[in-house]
């Protein structure tokens, strides 16, 4: 199942050596770590890992948005809660990533996590693909 996805260039970037020797762990650990830091550049905070998170994408009071820049092809604005849901989904996806693969990773061996199969390698492969959606994501992010 080795294959090259077609990743958002920045985490191409951070992440092709580690897959191309296809360690997949190390590509998605490394891969968040670059995330959050693109976070922070693009934003210019100075918060940190999940406070970046919450705050930078915040449900109520968002400081950056990753819908604000897009309308119908018509130039109307979309449905207000489609916008809501995207909002919500992006905030609650960037935590997810940081949370369930950046986290263990940090706290746990690769190799009791992959020998146990509580993470695969298939899960790292999905994971970068979620990670380059986000990526996306950010890179049309404005600030509200």
């Amino acid at each position: 199942y080795y294959h090259y996805q077609n990743l958002q260039q920045t985490l191409s970037n951070e992440v092709f050596e580690y897959y191309k020797n296809q360690d997949y762990y190390g590509a998605v650990f490394e891969g968040v770590k670059r995330y959050i830091q693109a976070v922070k550049n693009k934003t210019g905070s100075t918060l940190t890992d999940r406070n970046l998170l919450e705050n930078i994408f915040a449900i109520n009071n968002p400081q950056w948005s990753v819908t604000k820049k897009f309308k119908r092809p018509s130039g109307v604005d979309f449905h207000i809660d489609t916008v809501k849901n995207i909002t919500e989904g992006h905030q609650k996806l960037v935590i997810a990533m940081w949370q369930a693969f950046r986290d263990p990773m940090s706290h746990d061996p690769v190799k009791d996590l992959k020998d146990s199969g509580l993470y695969t390698e298939q899960d790292c492969l999905d994971a970068l693909g979620l990670l380059s959606h986000l990526f996306r994501r950010l890179d049309n992010s404005e600030p509200f």
